[in-house]
């Protein structure tokens, strides 16, 4: 930006963690965009009143500074999904399901809604939690926020993908491959961070409704009102919620069903030198989750686990068969809320004050019955009811100076984790309940108190080139007691061997230094040449049956990752045939020490500890353009090798092989054109979406394989036809659309894994699976006010 500008836009973090914001034309595009790093934070709420020579306030400038524009000026690696490639999920999927349209990403899951869960790989390192494979490597180390409010436990360091069930509410969701710059990280960004953008308040009033129905007896509907700006006060109610079954059947005719649900409120109101927010939120996502599957006939693993029944299995009882209900079931719910404020404050000229202040509760709810075999086992029951919650505050000012801009500030939280479980059997001989487990049972707590202090400077020597050094001071603290004695007080009186958490109260304290640095040269108007590198660190997770605390002595270093990016960026606007083109190419090296890679049965029982240190390495390649004014065209590409430097457990050596559930490749493409027939816009839309192989995980040796997962590809079909509404009173279109997923049926898993034989009784080195989702149809209709 010109040095003649007398004061550059208050750089304003939604929410203050530096959360990325479409813009409506980006949007309109279906363009990629990133972080400006002229931007610091990337999102902008007030623009230059150059005559009166302050700043104002404007919510509908607010998504501003998202767009390919400011992507090309960043000296970070982001991707940015607008409207295009969020659709290309389908009217029904949730959060993951678009985020699998990022070049890098890749999700596994049992369902195809945003009700169930999924295990989501940002160039390999991942967040959430799919199967009961014992080996959870490098999860919970992407960081997630919505509305700029982090959401990932600060002590299990997980997020599930049912907390943003609904992306009818998201205006776009924004990715940070990599730790990212210190004003924009939290306590887990090993591997990069989630940014789920909600639609926000507007300067004109209207409003949006949208009901789907579809294959499985899928339903939805998702709504946003806005009130436009009265008085000052702009205000936003957005939700949705949706339920369907599987397709996953039961030979009892159980469709193993989900149901989810979203609310979103937003009033913001401006004065002349800042703005004042308050912001809730509330979702949940419940579905049953049918249980793996063998590829191949197991002998002794049928369809109730004892000799007479059926065998279980892809190529006997049907590719996407289940377990009957009444042998076995398992419902899964995750659930949030979150309420939190935002200031932001033009102090004088050259100087901004921004805080957020928040409070979150998450809760888990698994609620598990296992009589496989018949044999009315001792576990019987699960019902394991996890929570935690947060408080925190984020302040920082923004110093715009000659050749500076200057961040600087920090912010604290304090997290309460309890892991709460209770295995039990009612049933004669046994007379356990949910209050007096009489198997395994756990009750712990984690108090976590995460201090950061950090410092950045965006130096512009010359118009062409941003050099952006930074660095973070963080301190992290844990304390640990055991609750069985009090929380299961007649269980442990009776059973004191069945708790799980069996070592006594303990505390950690790290402080750490995390330095980082990026750059962004243009040597030509249309080209330009980034690169960064940070570190990073976070808490090992604990929590489950056992690990660190719980059965394993809190003596250990932090998880640190040490990234590098280094690309090219080709912008042309408004040019012949490059209307709104952005193209990103880069190459990532990030070095993940220190892992902690809990092993466990699909029973919950504590194995056994792994060590590893991995490193990730590829290219991520990404385009869109609008070549025609009404054709709309994107492609994301990922190549990537991930290995093991090192990973021990139980004295063996597993070094050189490659990390578990990592594709190594990933690619999509898709297209999107509209013309006109008799007053009526059409839009047919054709996508691709490939995933590659990727290696197994054996809890079998508790280590990884060389063996693979094949790759598999959909290609998916839309059309969405917009009538306009003449004469209506405040109606101003319908749309009705039509989304083909996974048009040929192809039949693949999204998951697969080597069992040890616990889960299933029996095939120890066979590999179980999660079939993904075969061909399903679904018809929406819109209306615009």
């Amino acid at each position: 930006m010109s040095k003649k500008t007398p004061l550059r836009p208050l750089i304003l973090a939604l929410a203050g963690s530096g959360m990325i914001l479409l813009s409506p034309a980006a949007f309109a595009d279906g363009v990629t965009a990133a972080t400006d790093s002229s931007a610091k934070n990337p999102v902008n709420v007030g623009q230059v009143n150059a005559a009166a020579n302050s700043v104002s306030y404007l919510g509908s400038q607010e998504a501003q500074s998202l767009t390919q524009k400011s992507n090309f000026h960043s000296g970070q690696s982001i991707k940015v999904l607008g409207k295009h490639q969020m659709a290309a999920a389908g009217p029904v999927g949730g959060s993951a399901q678009a985020l699998s349209y990022a070049p890098g990403v890749s999700v596994a899951s049992y369902g195809y809604t945003g009700a169930t869960k999924n295990t989501i790989s940002i160039n390999g390192i991942k967040q959430g939690w799919v199967s009961p494979s014992g080996g959870q490597v490098d999860d919970g180390s992407i960081s997630v926020t919505f509305d700029g409010v982090p959401m990932v436990d600060p002590s299990t360091g997980l997020w599930e993908s049912p907390q943003v069930p609904q992306t009818g509410i998201l205006q776009g969701i924004g990715i940070t491959y990599g730790p990212g710059n210190p004003l924009d990280r939290w306590y887990n960004n090993i591997g990069g961070q989630i940014d789920f953008v909600p639609l926000q308040p507007t300067a004109k009033p209207g409003a949006s409704i949208k009901m789907s129905y579809g294959s499985y007896n899928t339903k939805n509907i998702v709504f946003n009102i806005r009130t436009g700006s009265v008085d000052g006060w702009s205000t936003i109610l957005a939700g949705g919620a949706g339920s369907g079954d599987s397709y996953r059947q039961s030979p009892d005719g159980f469709a193993n069903p989900s149901y989810d649900y979203a609310w979103f409120l937003k009033s913001r109101k401006t004065f002349s030198n800042g703005d004042f927010s308050l912001g809730a939120y509330l979702a949940k996502g419940s579905g049953y989750r049918p249980v793996p599957i063998p590829l191949n006939p197991i002998g002794g693993v049928t369809m109730d686990g004892t000799p007479n029944s059926p065998l279980y299995s892809q190529a006997t009882s049907g590719f996407y068969s289940s377990l009957p209900y009444g042998v076995w079931n398992k419902e899964d719910s995750n659930s949030t809320w979150l309420v939190y404020s935002k200031l932001n404050v033009a102090l004088d000229r050259m100087v901004g004050a921004h805080n957020m202040v928040w409070y979150r509760h998450g809760q888990r709810l698994h609620v598990h019955y296992n009589n496989y075999g018949l044999g009315n086992p001792s576990n019987l029951y699960e019902f394991n009811n996890p929570y935690d919650s947060v408080y925190g505050d984020k302040l920082w000012l923004s110093v715009k100076l000659p050749y500076n801009d200057v961040d600087l500030g920090g912010f604290f939280l304090k997290s309460r984790y309890n892991s709460r479980n209770a295995f039990y059997n009612s049933n004669a001989p046994y007379y356990g309940s949910l209050q007096v487990p009489n198997a395994h049972y756990r009750s712990d707590y984690w108090d976590q108190t995460d201090l950061a202090a950090f410092v950045q400077d965006r130096i512009s020597p010359m118009d062409n080139l941003h050099i952006t050094p930074g660095v973070r001071f963080i301190n992290y603290q844990t304390n640990y007691y055991p609750a069985p004695a009090t929380d299961f007080a007649q269980a442990y009186a009776l059973y004191p061997n069945n708790n799980q958490g069996v070592l006594p109260a303990a505390n950690n304290s790290f402080t750490k230094v995390e330095p980082s640095v990026d750059f962004n040269w243009q040597p030509l108007q249309w080209l330009a040449v980034f690169a960064s590198y940070a570190q990073a660190y976070k808490e090992p997770n604990v929590g489950g049956g056992g690990g660190l605390y719980q059965s394993t002595p809190a003596i250990y270093n932090l998880e640190k990752s040490a990234d590098y990016n280094a690309g090219i960026k080709v912008h042309f606007n408004e040019g012949p045939y490059l209307r709104n083109f952005l193209l990103t190419a880069s190459f990532y090296h990030l070095h993940y020490t220190n892992q902690y890679i809990p092993i466990s049965d699909a029973n919950g029982n504590y194995l056994g500890d792994g060590n590893g240190d991995s490193i990730y390495q590829g290219v991520n390649i990404a385009f869109a353009d609008d070549p025609l004014y009404n054709l709309h065209v994107f492609a994301n590409l990922n190549f990537e090798k991930a290995t093991f430097a090192h990973y021990v457990n139980a004295g063996v050596s597993y070094n050189g092989l490659p990390v578990s559930n990592v594709p190594d490749s990933t690619f999509n493409i898709g297209a999107a054109y509209n013309y006109f027939v008799s007053g009526i816009m059409l839009q047919p839309r054709l996508w691709y979406q490939y995933v590659g192989a990727q290696s197994l995980f054996s809890n079998l040796t508790g280590a990884p394989t060389n063996q693979q997962m094949p790759a598999y590809g959909t290609i998916n079909l839309g059309l969405d036809s917009t009538v306009p509404t003449h004469g209506v009173p405040l109606l101003k279109d319908v749309k009705l659309g039509v989304d083909i997923l996974n048009l040929t049926n192809n039949h693949y898993n999204a998951f697969e894994y080597i069992t040890s034989g616990g889960l299933l009784g029996g095939g120890a080195g066979q590999v179980l699976a999660l079939p993904g989702a075969p061909l399903t149809v679904y018809g929406s209709i819109t209306a615009n006010f």
